[in-house]
Order: C-alpha cells, then sequence, then structure tokens
C-alpha cells in the first residue's frame, strides 16, 4: 500500500508540474482553455483514483482467497498426516496380529501338514494313472479336475478330498468294465478313420479284430505294425460283436500293452526258417525228401501187408501180386523137388521180397543221422559270425550278435525237427518191414516143413 501511495503521489507532481509549465508557458492566453485543462486533470485523477481503490480491493480479495487456500491447505496434511499415523498404528497392530495367528494356523495345521503332504503325493500317483489310463479316452475331462487337485497349494478341502476319492473309485470301477466308445484311431501308414472300439478295462482296447496301441503323450490310438495271430484277432472279434452280458473268452494283457507289443514283434514261423539261412534251408529240404520217402514206404508196405493178409486167408490159391503169394507159387510148382532144393528156391524168392519191403529204411536212417549233424554246422557257422561281430563292434550292442546267436539255434532247432519225425517214422517202418519179413519166413518155414513131411511120408509108403 505504501508503495502504491508513492506511486500516485510521484503520477500527481508530475501532472502539477505540467499545467504549472502550462501555466507560465501560457500567460497572457484565455482563462477559459485552463479551466478545462484543470477539469480534465482532476477527472483523470479521480478516474485513477477509483481505479487504483478497486484494483486494491481486488488484491485484498485475492490476498484473503490464498490465506483461506493456505490454510485449508495445512488443514489437509495435518488430516494426511494423521491418517497415516492411524494407518501406521493399524499396520503395525495387523502385523502383531498376523504373526499370532500365523503361530496359531501352525499349531492348529501340524497334523493336516501330514494330511496336506499324502493328499499331495495320492493326487500326483492318481493324476498319472489317469493320464496313462484307457479310461481318459472315454473321460478326458477328468483330466482338468486331477491338474487342479494336483497343483493344490493349500492344505485341501473336504470336498477337494472327496473329489480325489471318487476319481480314484472311478478308475477302480472303468478298470473292471468293458465298454464300447467311437473313437479315432491311427493306421501305421499315417491315415485316420472313425471307428467303434471296444475298452477292456485298463488292459486292452480293439476295434473288430484289430488290436490298438494307445500313445497317452498324443492321446490316440495306433494299429498295431504287427497283430498277434489269428487266435487272439478272433476272440477279439468275437468280443467286439458281443452282446451285452454274452460271456467271450479273451486273453487281456496285464501290463498294459507292454507284453503285447513284445508278443507281435516276435517272429512268425517263416522268420524262424530265414534266420536258418541256407543251412536251415538245407535241412528242410532234407526232411521233405525223407517225408516223401516216408510216406511212399509208408503206403507201399500198407500194400504189401493188405496182400499178404488176404493171401493168409487162402492158401490154397495164391496170388503172385504179393510176397507170399510169391512164395506159395513156388511152392506148388516145385512140390516134386527135394527139400534142400525146395528150401533155395524159397529163400530166393523170400530174400528178393524182403529186400524190396526193407526198401529206402537205410535212407532214411542216414537222413534222421545227417539231419542233428547238419543243425551243429549251422550252430558253429552262426556262432562263427557272433564271435566275428565281436571282433569287430565289440559287445557294446548285443542286436549285432543277435543274427549269428539266431542262426546257431535255429538250425540246432530244425536239424532236431528234422531228424524226430525221420527216426520215429524210420522206426515205425522197421517194425512193419519186420512184421511181415518174419510173416513169410514162418509161411516158407512151413512150406519147407510140410514138403519134408510129404517126401518122409513118401519114402515109408
Amino acid at each position: 500500500m505504501n508503495i502504491l501511495s508513492h506511486n500516485l503521489t510521484k503520477k500527481t507532481a508530475a501532472h502539477l508540474v505540467i499545467v504549472s509549465s502550462l501555466c507560465f508557458s501560457s500567460f497572457g492566453v484565455i482563462a477559459d482553455p485552463l479551466s478545462d485543462l484543470l477539469s480534465n486533470v482532476k477527472s483523470e485523477l479521480k478516474a485513477e483514483r477509483v481505479h487504483n481503490q478497486q484494483r486494491e480491493a481486488e488484491f485484498k480479495s485475492s490476498l484473503q482467497k490464498q490465506t483461506q487456500l493456505q490454510k485449508e491447505a495445512d488443514a489437509e496434511v495435518a488430516a494426511q498426516i494423521a491418517k497415516r499415523d492411524q494407518l501406521k498404528s493399524d499396520f503395525d497392530k495387523n502385523e502383531v496380529k498376523l504373526t499370532e495367528l500365523n503361530e496359531l494356523l501352525t499349531r492348529r495345521t501340524g497334523d493336516l501338514g501330514e494330511l496336506f503332504g499324502v493328499f499331495k503325493q495320492m493326487a500326483g500317483d492318481v493324476q498319472s494313472n489317469l493320464y496313462d489310463s484307457l479310461t481318459s479316452l472315454e473321460m478326458p475331462e477328468r483330466k482338468q479336475s486331477i491338474d487342479i487337485l494336483a497343483s493344490r497349494k493349500e492344505v485341501p478341502r473336504i470336498e477337494e478330498m472327496t473329489k480325489l476319492w471318487t476319481l480314484m473309485l472311478d478308475e477302480i470301477q472303468a478298470s473292471g468294465s468293458i465298454s464300447r466308445f467311437d473313437a479315432q484311431v491311427v493306421k501305421p501308414s499315417g491315415s485316420h478313420y472313425q471307428a467303434e472300439v471296444t475298452r477292456i478295462g485298463t488292459f486292452n482296447v480293439v476295434a473288430n479284430d484289430v488290436f490298438l496301441n494307445y500313445l497317452p503323450e498324443n492321446e490316440q490310438l495306433v494299429e498295431f505294425a504287427r497283430q498277434p495271430s489269428s487266435q487272439y484277432r478272433d476272440s477279439a472279434e468275437a468280443l467286439s460283436k458281443a452282446s451285452s452280458g454274452e460271456e467271450v473268452p479273451f486273453a487281456i494283457d496285464p501290463s498294459r500293452g507292454v507284453l503285447l507289443s513284445l508278443l507281435v514283434q516276435s517272429p512268425n514261423l517263416m522268420e524262424r526258417i530265414e534266420q536258418g539261412k541256407e543251412v536251415g534251408y538245407a535241412i528242410l529240404g532234407l526232411l521233405a525228401i525223407g517225408m516223401l520217402i516216408v510216406l511212399q514206404r509208408l503206403f507201399e508196405l500198407k500194400r504189401i501187408g493188405g496182400g499178404i493178409k488176404r493171401q493168409l486167408k487162402d492158401l490154397e490159391h495164391f496170388d503172385e501180386g504179393n510176397p507170399l503169394g510169391r512164395a506159395l507159387g513156388v511152392y506148388y510148382s516145385s512140390s516134386h523137388l527135394e527139400v534142400d532144393v525146395l528150401s533155395k528156391k524159397l529163400e530166393e524168392v523170400i530174400i528178393k521180397d524182403i529186400n524190396e519191403i526193407k526198401k529206402g529204411l537205410p535212407l532214411i536212417k542216414v537222413l534222421a543221422a545227417v539231419a542233428p549233424l547238419m543243425g551243429l554246422l549251422g550252430t558253429v557257422t552262426g556262432m562263427i559270425g557272433t564271435f566275428q561281430a565281436i571282433t569287430l563292434f565289440g559287445t557294446g550292442d548285443p542286436k549285432l550278435m543277435a543274427g549269428g546267436i539266431s542262426q546257431a539255434l535255429v538250425t540246432t532247432v530244425l536239424g532236431l525237427v528234422a531228424a524226430i519225425p525221420l527216426l520215429l517214422s524210420h522206426s515205425v517202418l522197421s517194425s512193419r518191414a519186420q512184421t511181415l519179413t518174419k510173416i513169410l519166413s514162418e509161411q516158407a518155414a512151413g512150406m519147407v516143413a510140410s514138403q519134408a513131411e510129404k517126401m518122409a511120408a513118401g519114402k515109408k509108403a
């Protein structure tokens, strides 16, 4: 305010100096213009005074507002400081209370901690079983439920423990049931098709007569590249077509596909034979030749034996189509000869027929003896190949030695397979030949004795 008054005084003095100068410079001029000038100066001074008063009033009003705002800001700061102090006090109290509650929780959940550990372990085991189980194909929603339970970080609630128990019971119930449902099946070639599959508990799954393998990582059913033997496929087809309540025999895989995958990988008969290589094929050729000889001799001995039996029923009329008939023919045609001569003639005929009866038997016996020797040859060659593989590649990979060992074992088996039937066949044929030979010898001896009696009776007469 002092500054403002000082400014106004200086400005008024300036106006007075100007007016005085005008007055002095205009001395002698008419008084009316001076009056007008003085009036203008006074009016301007008055207007300026009013303007200054207005500005002073505005300044005072602004100062009051600023003072009021400062008071309000100070009050707000004081309120916030008080609120801060109150919140800090509440925080400290809550910290103490939280510590007390945590200690109380730790004491009260001492036994529940062990329960949580058991629950966590059981949930993990059930999760692993459900992910690998065939039942997940029908009930995929169970995976989401068990994932939530297995990822639980707090002590489980009653509802969650009940849910885990329910999932376990559902899996137990499904493991003993058979169900049919539609699913997508992948062929070994990679193509897909939709089919009705039959799930046998948690052990096997089949589609008609095709055994399927479940891949849990891809959640896919894949056909085995090699299927089991026909008897298993027939049982799978019968099970797929069986009606509700019908009993069908079916062999399950308790290892859930492991044994079945190994079973289908086992070589069949032809593959086993191929493992014997050249020696194996030679043994089989020997067996084929021997069995052809056996069949031929068996048929021939049966024919000869039949003819002898028919001839034994009628010794008065001989048939030269059989050995006994030919012996009777010699006997009747040489009944007038001496006993020694007749005996020589009968012996000649019978020896010829006996040689015919025993024809081929020595060859069968030789083949039966050669077959195991050839098997031994294959064993030796297979072991030689095995030792060569060991020399070149070491014993790190057993598959490198498997070929030679397989050849050794397969040729041994083939040699025994060939020798056993040939040896048994030789025994049977030898027994039959010996029986027929005995009949011929007895009948020849009877003929000679009869001739001797006739000669003795003639001499007496």
